[in-house]
């Protein structure tokens, strides 16, 4: 027999409470075990969250922040499903509640129907919201999309042919004298150019410059920056 779903409230509007029980009460496929009990600092137990498949938390609770609630379930009992219930229709509450780790949110406005639907829902692992909810989200992703499409492109860095290669070998773990060697150039040279890289990539030291290199997609096979201070093919660090 299909165990049915382990539903507790969290609350402090007593009729609210009520109510939902009530009605609650009446569906074969839910169990409600309870109300969850405040301790002397207005917040929930978090040995009691443990108990349920799904907790209802009322969104415009006075004693406690409903918000923080949610993060705190979610931290120590992430089986367990929040549904955020009285959700004002407010952006950026909603998205509070999202990034919480919320995963169904009733509006005022919603039936007992919908609430019936996301308890059920979201215990089959399914993230929930109504329509009016979902075009928010969705609109405010495309907003952050938009404003990351406008974002001016990262400095791009120039290096002379000659930088190119000495880079190459820097990313091979060579040091200057074998690099020097390697180009028939003088030292000084060599340390000439790999200050004139450093310079251009804005910072200090090789394993930097190596970093910055692959992060431009500027070294063959770029796409994953070696380990820091793994040594080259040279066999020295």
């Amino acid at each position: 027999m299909k165990q049915p779903i382990r539903v507790g409230i969290v609350h402090d509007y007593q009729l609210f409470s009520d109510v939902v029980t009530a009605l609650l009460h009446q569906e074969e496929e839910i169990t409600l075990i309870g109300e969850a009990a405040l301790d002397l600092d207005g917040m929930v137990p978090m040995e009691y969250a443990l108990s349920f498949d799904v907790m209802l938390i009322e969104a415009t609770m006075a004693r406690m922040n409903a918000v923080h609630v949610t993060r705190e379930i979610k931290r120590a009992a992430p089986a367990v499903q929040v549904i955020v219930l009285g959700v004002e229709y407010r952006e950026e509450e909603v998205l509070r509640f999202i990034e919480a780790g919320a995963s169904g949110y009733i509006l005022k406005s919603a039936s007992y129907t919908e609430l019936l639907h996301t308890i059920k829902a979201v215990h089959r692992g399914l993230t929930l919201c109504s329509p009016r909810i979902a075009a928010l989200v969705f609109a405010r992703i495309a907003a952050l999309t938009r404003a990351q499409s406008q974002r001016p492109c990262p400095h791009q860095v120039h290096l002379t042919r000659r930088e190119r290669e000495v880079l190459q070998f820097i990313a091979l773990g060579h040091r200057n004298g074998e690099i020097a060697h390697q180009l028939d150039v003088a030292l000084d040279t060599v340390k000439r150019h790999v200050a004139n890289i450093c310079k251009k990539f804005q910072v200090h030291g090789r394993r930097a410059v190596i970093q910055r290199a692959y992060e431009h997609g500027m070294l063959k096979g770029a796409g994953r920056a070696p380990l820091a201070g793994v040594a080259g093919p040279s066999g020295r660090r």
